[in-house]
């Protein structure tokens, strides 16, 4: 019996083993401070093992179940196999064969997976968590109400557990899905902006119960230790002290377009590999944007993919008060890259909806 494997599956497939490909000659080609954070998890230098925050939780997986103990290169093949599983599931695209611009970007992020994915790595952590929003809003057995209640609980767990922002998302999507009801001329640009604004608002609410902004505890803090390291050409240098209010607001949108949409980057002009990540997230941001302001014109239709566009605007603007540069930005979309990949292909996957 003759076995045809369609085109699109091919590529798919391709993809997957160019990423093994990677995961299991990693360790002799990729920089050592790529597996800085590997290392770091394995070894559990100061005992931090436990089951709050990042690290504590993403030592205590790899202790427990014993991965730790394996060869980076192992680890990684196991775990592309589990992500590469999920995104199957998800669905392979029709036309994911096609060399259109909007397939390119999206090899690229699975070309990525296989470099972030390929050891012990908090983004694999957060793939176990966050892909699951993915199914629930696909499935046709489970009611939309119980599909967005248990959303908002992971996120909520989440945020608890690993890392907190995460608790803020769906606050912040509830908000944008009331403001996307308001009828007014490009509400694509106007959820894109009240994300930001709404972020700026819990930092400043933070800033007079705590006494300072989202910022000085993750950016600020972290690039203060990084000046003058050699891994500190790629910080996101906010062009504002962080005095109060204002500097914060201005600050975070400057932090927002050099982490979504980096045109404000031009520093880094010289520097390739940073170039080039730079006009991926340009056009990764941009597909983004267009995706959901097709999405938005018909809200009753598209009711269950804008909610996963609300959580993924929520999540952005989050990084844009808490990323300490543009290859920490990189990397931690790949723990979200299934919610990206299906709001990148949702009409393709519209019929398991």
């Amino acid at each position: 019996m003759r076995v045809t494997l369609q085109k699109n599956k091919l590529t798919f497939i391709l993809l997957f083993l160019l990423s093994i490909l990677i995961a299991l000659i990693g360790e002799k080609v990729l920089p050592q401070k790529f597996f800085i954070d590997a290392n770091t998890i394995v070894f559990d230098y100061y005992n931090e093992a436990g089951f709050k925050g990042s690290y504590p939780l993403t030592m205590s997986f790899y202790k427990y179940t014993q991965l730790g103990k394996l060869p980076f290169n192992v680890v990684g093949v196991f775990q592309l196999f589990f992500y590469y599983f999920i995104l199957f599931r998800i669905g392979v695209p029709k036309d994911f064969h096609i060399l259109t611009i909007k397939n390119i970007i999206v090899y690229l992020a699975f070309l990525m997976i296989g470099i972030f994915i390929s050891m012990p790595s908090k983004e694999f952590i957060t793939f176990l968590f966050i892909s699951q929003i993915v199914f629930l809003f696909q499935s046709k057995k489970i009611g939309f109400d119980l599909s967005l209640l248990y959303s908002f609980l992971v996120l909520i767990i989440f945020g608890i557990f690993f890392r907190s922002y995460f608790a803020l998302i769906p606050l912040i999507s509830i908000l944008l899905y009331f403001i996307s009801k308001i009828k007014y001329t490009n509400r694509t640009f106007g959820i894109i902006i009240i994300s930001v604004l709404v972020i700026i608002l819990f930092s400043a609410l933070h800033y007079l119960v705590k006494g300072d902004f989202f910022s000085d505890l993750a950016r600020n803090s972290v690039n203060e230790v990084r000046q003058g390291s050699e891994d500190a050409n790629s910080m996101i240098i906010p062009p504002l002290e962080p005095t109060g209010l204002l500097a914060e607001l201005v600050n975070t949108f400057y932090s927002f377009l050099s982490v979504n949409f980096p045109i404000v980057e031009y520093k880094h002009l010289l520097s390739p590999r940073i170039f080039l990540f730079i006009i991926w997230q340009i056009l990764f941001t941009i597909i983004f944007i267009v995706r959901f302001s097709w999405a938005i014109k018909d809200p009753v239709k598209n009711n269950r993919i804008l909610w996963i566009f609300y959580f993924l605007f929520s999540y952005l603007a989050i990084q844009s008060v808490f990323e300490p540069d543009l290859g920490s930005a990189v990397r931690h979309k790949i723990g979200i890259l299934p919610l990206f990949y299906y709001v990148f292909y949702y009409d393709s996957f519209s019929e398991k909806v």
